[in-house]
């Protein structure tokens, strides 16, 4: 059966690029023909791609996080009957001598398509980048574990300039991911930013008496504060809808609310809730905090339909801050540190917002019926 490449389909007039989210096969699963076999982002939306064929994965040619040209390869594929020729890689012998080319010296070198998952794995985890694989050399046709650890053990230490010694470590997924969105961000959104102050004594009252009352799963002030702006949407249609094109606007019957989390690796991540606004507080405390958990395991939770991210400061003695707004959210709010001002204590609300979708009277009234409904608290 032959073996060829399967590339990025085009899913749109003028989309060039995407973010491979997840893969759902493993090499040497076989796929039937439009069996969904990974999932990928685009400026529009996350969808499931269906496999063109029916076969035997071979290996794939991205990883997750990685973002693809249209038209790329993206995986291999023994197939059974191919409905269209394959551009490289259509039969079996040259797979088994991938294209090579002379590195330092004259050593044989492999072509990073041609590199087996396992092994840019291995590379990864010895922190050598993509643009260092590809000069490795190798012992047989494909490169393999043993030729990154001959290359280890023989490569001499890496020095940056003025003689200082450095090392290098591959991107991580979570962060391919928020650098894609940004770039797509900066492309599309035309942001501005509002701002105002919230008294913050009603909400730490509120946390109190709750913790008392929910003893066994106790809020946190952000809790609090969080569910309150989660409320302020349903008076705020534009807070809970996305831009679709510059042409439609879908409103959303609820506001799914993102929370930014920052992993122990130091990676961004967002949780989300969803259809936040229409729990009870008992309800969305448990699922903020069960999903904030999932998320700092890496599991990033954002998807089109992720209309409001809120990113809070209040642990780390950080008053003031500009928030950046990642599309397709319509808005993304910081929350910063307590404190003192007039003889109580206050936070400072900002809010970054699209303003393709939402104007600037519109983000004032938002912000003050979140200080509306902070104040009732008490």
């Amino acid at each position: 059966m032959p073996v060829i490449d399967i590339l990025v389909p085009q899913m749109g007039e003028g989309l060039q690029e995407v973010l491979v989210v997840e893969l759902f096969k493993k090499p040497g699963d076989r796929i039937k023909r439009d069996e969904p076999f990974y999932s990928m982002e685009t400026d529009k939306a996350t969808m499931e791609v269906e496999c063109p064929h029916e076969g035997v994965l071979v290996e794939w040619l991205a990883s997750e996080g990685d973002t693809l040209d249209i038209g790329a390869p993206v995986c291999r594929m023994e197939v059974t009957s191919p409905l269209t020729p394959a551009p490289r890689g259509d039969n079996k012998e040259e797979t088994a001598n991938p294209p090579r080319s002379a590195g330092a010296g004259g050593a044989a070198t492999v072509d990073l398509r041609t590199i087996p998952p396992r092994t840019r794995a291995y590379a990864k985890e010895k922190g050598i980048t993509d643009e260092a694989l590809v000069t490795i050399p190798a012992a047989s046709g494909k490169l393999m574990p043993e030729d990154i650890d001959a290359f280890v053990t023989q490569a001499p230490p890496r020095v940056g300039a003025g003689g200082d010694g450095y090392t290098e470590r591959p991107v991580s997924p979570q962060d391919k991911t928020f650098i894609y969105r940004l770039k797509r961000s900066a492309e599309q959104v035309i942001p501005a930013t509002a701002k105002r102050q919230l008294d913050w004594g009603p909400v730490r009252s509120y946390a109190d008496k709750k913790k008392a009352e929910l003893a066994d799963n106790p809020p946190s002030a952000f809790n609090c504060v969080a569910y309150a702006i989660a409320k302020a949407t349903a008076e705020h249609p534009k807070f809970r809808s996305t831009l679709l094109r510059e042409e439609v606007i879908r409103e959303h019957r609820h506001v799914n609310l993102g929370i930014a989390v920052a992993m122990q690796t130091g990676e961004l991540v967002v949780a989300v809730v969803s259809a936040a606004d229409s729990l009870s507080f008992e309800d969305f405390v448990a699922q903020s905090k069960t999903n904030i958990a999932s998320a700092r395991e890496g599991r990033d939770q954002a998807t089109e339909s992720t209309q409001l991210v809120l990113t809070y400061m209040g642990p780390y003695e950080i008053i003031d801050a500009v928030p950046v707004l990642v599309a397709p959210a319509a808005a993304v709010l910081f929350i910063g540190s307590p404190f003192e001002q007039g003889g109580k204590q206050v936070v400072n609300i900002v809010l970054t917002f699209d303003h393709r979708l939402v104007h600037g009277v519109e983000a004032a009234e938002f912000l003050r019926t979140i200080a509306r409904n902070v104040e009732s608290l008490a």
